[in-house]
């Protein structure tokens, strides 16, 4: 006989009761209160449940009818699992915790699997996500960003409908060759956003003044308008915010921060006006950009020319200001890589 000592629960109540859990030789059950050994319950064989053993924390052992058994005397559980042959995969965890050296290896490969899942896995799963999503649902996160924009910074444009006709007409070839995403080209001005261009689902393409005011060239803006397309066909500004959800939500997972999940649905316009996309998105924007322009034989030096022009005027802005610029070079990063490959191509 096994006598285990600890605490029963009648199923009914939360009160605690002292308690004595007897198993004998034929596998019966006998529970006798501690202060006067009075038998609380009796089953003939052990068909009850037991919970996994963890460090040292208390074990529960469960009965079919709703009672419980607690108690912190795992050795002893541990006998009588391995004497009714009642042993479990998680024996195997136990004693592998209890070993150092497992607990590293076992760590290094979580942090392995969680490194392959965030860079590989995530991105796969958001690219997917992405080209699946049905139009509307992409069209509303895109008119609610625009609709909030409008609101708390943009203003409606002062550019002069003849240049917003002469732009339009001149971006008309680029329009039609992508009818199936449905571009659609809007003017703001930009306000603390500077010059800047975005595309927002489903195919909106949002120029601000600024940026038309200190482009030299119509070309400049078509280029501009080809790279925006680029990220609206790989579908960049939904898979950012998929893959940013899909994180929020394991480390949700790991947390338990439920506070998390609402704020990442509240923060989606922030996310999809002020993400800066990554290398790869960029590339992959860049090659669709060098692609059709140069299929369409116009020099792809007209882009880097603007963002060189940009960057300048970024530089001189900071000296005169505490660096509140936010304009394109903020969303689309500036490298030497980039500029000297639309250079580079042109030439």
């Amino acid at each position: 006989m096994i006598a285990i000592k600890g605490y029963w629960y009648d199923g009914r109540t939360s009160a605690q009761t002292a308690a004595v859990f007897r198993v004998y030789d034929n596998g019966a059950i006998g529970i006798e209160r501690s202060e006067d050994g009075k038998v609380l319950k009796t089953v003939p064989g052990f068909g009850i449940s037991v919970s996994p053993r963890l460090a040292e924390t208390p074990r529960y052992l469960y009965f079919s009818t709703g009672e419980k058994f607690e108690t912190e005397e795992n050795e002893a559980v541990d006998r009588v699992l391995e004497r009714l042959k009642r042993r479990s995969w998680m024996q195997a965890v136990h004693h592998l915790e209890k070993r150092r050296l497992y607990v590293f290896i076992c760590l290094a490969a979580v942090l392995l699997f969680m490194f392959g899942a965030v860079k590989f896995g995530v991105p796969a799963v958001s690219k997917g996500i992405a080209f699946r999503l049905p139009p509307s649902t992409a069209g509303y996160a895109g008119r609610q960003t625009l609709e909030i924009l409008d609101r708390s910074v943009f203003k409606p444009s002062d550019l002069d409908e003849d240049v917003k006709l002469r732009l339009t007409n001149h971006f008309r070839p680029v329009i039609d060759d992508h009818a199936v995403y449905g571009l659609n080209i809007l003017f703001r001005k930009g306000g603390r956003v500077g010059p800047n261009a975005f595309a927002l689902p489903p195919g909106t393409v949002v120029f601000t003044d600024e940026m038309v005011k200190i482009s030299g060239h119509d070309d400049e803006m078509l280029a501009v308008l080809v790279h925006e397309a680029g990220h609206e066909v790989h579908r960049h500004a939904l898979r950012t915010v998929i893959q940013d959800s899909l994180l929020s939500f394991v480390l949700l997972a790991i947390t338990g921060d439920i506070t998390g999940s609402s704020e990442l649905f509240l923060g989606l316009p922030v996310i999809l006006t002020q993400l800066s996309y990554s290398r790869n998105f960029e590339r992959e924007a860049d090659d669709y950009a060098v692609d059709y322009l140069r299929s369409h034989n116009i020099p792809t030096v007209h882009l880097a020319n603007l963002m060189r022009r940009i960057d300048k005027k970024k530089k001189s802005d900071s000296k005169t200001s505490a660096g509140a610029w936010t304009g394109y070079l903020s969303t689309h990063p500036l490298t030497e890589e980039r500029v000297r490959r639309f250079e580079h191509d042109h030439k």
